[in-house]
């Protein structure tokens, strides 16, 4: 079962001792725990933003360059990681091209134009952010293609609202419990009225995102880690020559 913002509410609620809401307001608690949140998120992404890594699909349309949110372009798009093009899906429809990403300034001649990249050699450009962000292909396509464009894209992780919404951070039932401990020691310390408790749970809290960052880093395991001789020297010790 997976973790949820019900949870973490309650689980906050149950470090400051106060299971219905008496000093701290429903809004106030919800608030800091999407602030610890979000720390969490920040660590994941910093140690493994794969994590959040989804796919999806566009169709290419005759003529047209740019493609935004009402195009298809997911609207929690927070990082570009890959563009595949295939400018004749329907007859061919495993012939995609890794587009390479270029920067507008790059492009010498007008941007809205058709002699920069090929089918082989497809490029790709991005501008704006969430709502407004564009992505727009060289060249533009000369026919309709459905599902032309694979994407691959990070994730914006956005603040939890509904009590169902679930908690995305890696094993949720092991570090969950570090985001509530933050917003509870943070509601504590705004309040001035537990101190030291106050900064015992934020210090656990962060111990426990650091553990989590810090598994997340060390998720490759294939080998032991070993200072090995990588020059190809004579390994015996004995001989100082």
């Amino acid at each position: 079962m997976s973790y949820i913002f019900r949870d973490g509410i309650a689980q906050t609620r149950m470090y400051l001792d106060e299971v219905v809401q008496k000093s701290w307001l429903e809004t106030e608690v919800k608030r800091e725990y999407n602030f610890a949140y979000q720390t969490y998120v920040t660590s994941v992404m910093t140690a493994y933003e794969d994590f959040y890594l989804d796919k999806t699909q566009i169709s290419l349309v005759n003529g047209k360059q740019e493609y935004g949110v009402s195009d298809g372009l997911p609207n929690d798009t927070f990082k570009i990681r890959r563009v595949e093009l295939n400018y004749d899906a329907t007859a061919n429809p495993t012939a995609f091209r890794k587009a390479l990403p270029v920067n507008i300034t790059q492009i010498k001649d007008k941007l809205d134009g058709s002699f920069y990249g090929s089918g082989s050699f497809p490029y790709y450009y991005v501008y704006g952010f969430e709502d407004s962000l564009v992505i727009g292909v060289l060249p533009k396509p000369s026919k309709d293609a459905t599902n032309g464009m694979n994407l691959w894209y990070i994730q914006k992780i956005s603040n939890l609202t509904v009590p169902t919404s679930p908690i995305i951070i890696p094993y949720p039932e092991r570090y969950a419990n570090g985001i509530a401990l933050i917003a509870a020691g943070t509601l504590l310390r705004k309040g001035q009225q537990e101190e030291v408790p106050a900064a015992r749970y934020i210090a656990e809290g962060k111990a426990l995102r650091m553990e989590m960052q810090q598994e997340l880093e060390d998720r490759i395991s294939d080998e032991a880690k070993v200072i090995s001789d990588s020059i190809g020297l004579d390994l015996d010790f004995s001989d100082p020559f």
